[in-house]
């Protein structure tokens, strides 16, 4: 079974800690074969491969400070094989970034248990910031409009910085995502005449060649199926843009049938708890005046299977808050259809996390976030892939 390790008194502490915390818990059955028939008379003694095991069942926030604790234990938890192992091995936590002043972490799992309390971190070394995207643990922000860009690991508190672009600020549209066939973490910007984009693996920007779609969308991508989407600008068809990561071209997505008459306010997409596409239709209109249907959600639960399209949520305005005192934002569609949304207020400069249950057409209100601008919250997972090499 490998090495045989002797350890310190300090690291024997912690991985006993640890030993009994995860014996105890009857969903760490994958532990079954290691720890069975331990030895009755406990020699201080561990395997490399077993603290290997123990550690990766490990929450982040554990691990990083797990880090300090010896050498030996430092080299394992920085080894990219063991990020990797972590990753199949333990549940990460979901965390939605809200990038107020200062950012915070807000614990996205008690919101999926219902609870009435949702804590949140401070997270005192990202104080402003834009987020143009996340996947697999790692955010790509921007410090302040038309700042540098940075990758960034929250959980480790990990960053790299992106050489230089130029003209940033006249950005277009923007996206960060991963591609599988090169094994490669990609940023894209689409500026006034040109398209370009960052590979981590490189270290560097390249421009693509023009295409027929700049100037057609605008904003952040929606991350999925490992291609960044967007909804055209369009008010007579208003197709889905998606670009594949791998391949660096874009296509068209059909929507769901629409009529054009229910065509009255905002439309937009997102993605569901479950990895599905979802476009939201927000009729500002009916919302004003209390009558209808403020909100009608359709999703894709099937990729680029245009019959697939489903008509599962439907938001009566008269269980919102009228329309001239706040503003919604679908942030996703979760299990049962739940939505979770964001309040935005029209009269001071704050935003409160909203979850809409259809079933009971009723609504959970969360703490207020006082801010100085706005940005949409964001869904991360704790990792702890390294935003320098991407592993």
């Amino acid at each position: 079974m490998g090495n045989i390790i002797f350890i310190s008194l300090s690291c024997y502490g912690v991985l006993s800690r640890c030993w009994d915390s995860i014996t105890r818990r009857a969903t760490y059955v994958g532990l079954e074969g290691a720890l069975s028939n331990p030895s009755p008379s406990w020699d201080g003694r561990f395997d490399d491969d077993l603290i290997a095991e123990i550690l990766s069942r490990l929450p982040v926030k554990s691990l990083v400070r797990f880090r300090c604790v010896c050498k030996s234990w430092l080299a394992l938890i920085s080894d990219p094989n063991f990020a990797r192992k972590h990753i199949s091995t333990y549940t990460s936590r979901l965390n939605l970034l809200e990038t107020v002043n200062p950012t915070r972490s807000i614990d996205f799992e008690a919101i999926l248990k219902d609870d009435d309390r949702v804590g949140y971190t401070v997270l005192p070394e990202a104080p402003r910031l834009w987020v143009l995207g996340s996947y697999n643990g790692l955010i790509c922000r921007e410090e302040d409009e038309g700042g540098d860009l940075i990758l960034w690991n929250p959980s480790t508190r990990d960053t790299y910085k992106l050489p230089e672009q130029i003209k940033t600020r006249y950005r277009q549209f923007f996206g960060f995502g991963y591609d599988s066939t090169n094994e490669d973490y990609k940023v894209i910007v689409g500026l006034e005449t040109e398209i370009t984009i960052f590979t981590l693996k490189t270290g560097s920007w390249k421009i693509v060649e023009q295409s027929e779609y700049v100037g057609r969308f605008f904003g952040e991508g929606c991350l999925l199926n490992e291609a960044l989407h967007w909804l055209e600008d369009c008010r007579s068809k208003f197709p889905i843009i998606s670009f594949d990561l791998a391949e660096e071209k874009f296509q068209e997505l059909p929507p769901p049938n629409i009529c054009r008459k229910e065509v009255s306010g905002r439309l937009g997409i997102g993605k569901t708890i479950g990895n599905c596409l979802f476009l939201y239709l927000y009729g500002s209109k009916r919302h004003t005046c209390q009558t209808g249907i403020a909100f009608i959600i359709w999703v894709l639960n099937e990729y680029e299977v245009n019959e697939s399209w489903t008509r599962v949520v439907q938001i009566p305005s008269s269980s919102l808050s009228p329309c001239h005192i706040f503003d919604y934002e679908p942030i996703l569609v979760l299990e049962d259809d739940k939505v979770l949304i964001n309040r935005i207020s029209n009269r001071s400069e704050w935003n409160q996390l909203v979850l809409y249950n259809p079933k009971e057409n009723r609504q959970k209100k969360y703490r207020r976030l006082i801010h100085d601008y706005y940005i949409m919250p964001k869904l991360y997972v704790e990792t702890l892939v390294s935003p320098k090499t991407g592993r």
